[in-house]
């Protein structure tokens, strides 16, 4: 029978503003959420790429 060995993750980001406010976050979320908000700048600012290559 084949063990399966997990690794877990207990790293743990934590963001903080000037006001206190924490955000507490772990490794595997904090990548999720990085590649997420990568990609919706990149949706938002695609508009302007296009709009250069079009006026050349």
């Amino acid at each position: 029978m084949k063990e399966k060995n997990e690794k877990t993750n207990d790293e743990v980001i934590m963001v903080t503003d000037d006001t206190g406010m924490q955000l507490y976050l772990s490794e595997k979320a904090a990548n999720r959420l990085s590649w997420i908000l990568t990609g919706l700048f990149a949706l938002i600012s695609l508009p302007v790429f296009i709009l250069a290559f079009m006026c050349m």
